[in-house]
Order: C-alpha cells, then structure tokens, then sequence
C-alpha cells in the first residue's frame, strides 16, 4: 500500500477516532466546514487535552478555512486549541504565522499495511482490556470522557508484577486501527513493554479484519512504533494563537 494511502487513511481515522471521544464528553462535537475537522470539548479536563482543528486532504480556499475554524471556538467561547499542519503544507504555516499563531508541538503521523503481521513472543507479560472508566482511573484521569461507550474500542494495558505499566487505545475505523492514549509508566520505560502492547495491538486489530494501522507518536516514541513496522509519514506541527503557547497548553497529542 502506498504512503499516501496510508496517510489518508490514517487522517480518516483520526477524525472518527475524535467523533468517538465527543461522544463521551457533554456537549462535546466534531464539525467539518471548509475542508477542516474542528474537534469541540466544552468541559475540562477534555478541553486542556481535546480541541484540536485538523486540515483535510483537498481542503478549499485557505483564508476561508482558517475563518471557519476561528469562528466555531470562538462562538463556542474556547480560546485555546491547536491547529494541525503537516510539514508538507508551508503555506498553511506562513497564513498561521500572520494571523498571531505559534508553533507548540509536534507529533509523527505513522501507519503501516498489517496483512500477515506476525505479534512477537508476549507470553511473559500480563495483557488485558479495560473498561474506559478504569482506563482514565490509571492515567488518573477520573471523571474523563464521563459518557464515552467501550462499545467502538479496545483499551489495552500491560501489567507487570499486578502493577499497570503501560496502556493504549485502539479505535477501528474502516479497516484501520489507530493506536492512541499510548502510555508508560516512568519506571517500566525502555523495557519494551509499549512496543510489545503496541504489536499486540495491532495483531488483535488483523484479527477484526484490519488491514492497517496508524498513530500518531511523539518524537520519544518514534523508535518504538518503528520496531513495530509503521512507517513515517510525515510530521504534525501544531500552532496555538499566540498567548495560548505561555498558557500551558498540553494538547493535541493523540498517541
């Protein structure tokens, strides 16, 4: 399968994979105006994490976009959000730049085909799946996407010793899985262990009839998902308005 695909494929998902989480969040929607997927979460502790705006592949007149999605947050009264841009789109970022936005952060868009994955050796860790409430309860997130159904995903953790030590999210859409909420805890790092539950993931996923997968992952996870077999598709920059990036904004990673 080609890369660019695999990259629309894994922005498909993505966008579903935002629609399923406002599910579970009062009031919380995605809208699609103006080639642009606007992620809206109205209550915290989603909004600090959740309100990210997205540029779809054969999206229309820039200036009108970008007025689309600045007029849904603000009739909606959020002033802190992200705009995603691949690193291939250097216009978008110049048109960013000169309405007052700044770079935040960055994560990589990875997918690979999964026909005849082969999952390593995990008969020594403790695998499982979780209901969502208890989920958010190991990233102590009590109370976090509060309406949100397990019905549409799996959440997987890794537990060592009886100790929850890693954990994921994986979210089928169309044939694809994306792997997202990827998490380690500090003192199980650089053992393997979310490589070994991203791999595991991704062989339940071919089960279900899958034929890809794709992520999103931070610059310190990018080794991890390579071992895996994704492949780099390219880098999401995000931009905030300006006084957003002094405000702590910790958004926009869906690893």
């Amino acid at each position: 399968m080609k890369d660019v695909d695999l990259y629309d494929r894994s922005v498909a998902t993505l966008v579903q994979s935002w629609r399923y989480l406002a599910a579970g969040s009062p009031g919380a929607e995605v809208i699609e105006e103006e080639g642009a997927a606007i992620a809206i979460f109205l209550r915290p502790p989603e909004s600090k994490f959740l309100n990210n705006a997205l540029l779809l592949p054969g999206h229309g007149e820039l200036g009108a976009t970008l007025d689309a999605v600045e007029r849904i947050y603000r009739e909606r009264g959020i002033g802190r959000y992200a705009v995603w841009v691949h690193e291939s789109q250097e216009v978008v970022v110049t048109a960013l730049e000169a309405r007052g936005y700044a770079y935040d952060s960055s994560t990589r868009t990875m997918a690979m085909p999964i026909a005849g994955f082969v999952e390593p050796d995990t008969s020594g860790l403790d695998l499982v799946e979780l209901r969502p409430v208890e989920f958010w309860r190991v990233h102590e997130q009590d109370g976090f996407l509060p309406e949100l159904s397990a019905d549409q995903a799996h959440f997987h953790i890794c537990r060592l010793e009886g100790k929850n030590m890693a954990t994921l999210m994986a979210f089928d859409h169309e044939g694809d899985c994306g792997i997202y909420m990827v998490w380690t805890a500090p003192e199980a790092r650089r053992r393997g262990l979310a490589s070994a539950l991203s791999a595991h993931a991704v062989a339940e996923a071919e089960k279900r009839g899958c034929m890809t997968a794709s992520l999103q992952a931070t610059s310190m996870a990018e080794g991890v998902y390579t071992k895996v077999g994704f492949r780099d598709l390219g880098r999401f920059d995000e931009y905030v308005l300006g006084a957003a990036v002094s405000d702590g904004r910790d958004g926009g990673d869906a690893s």
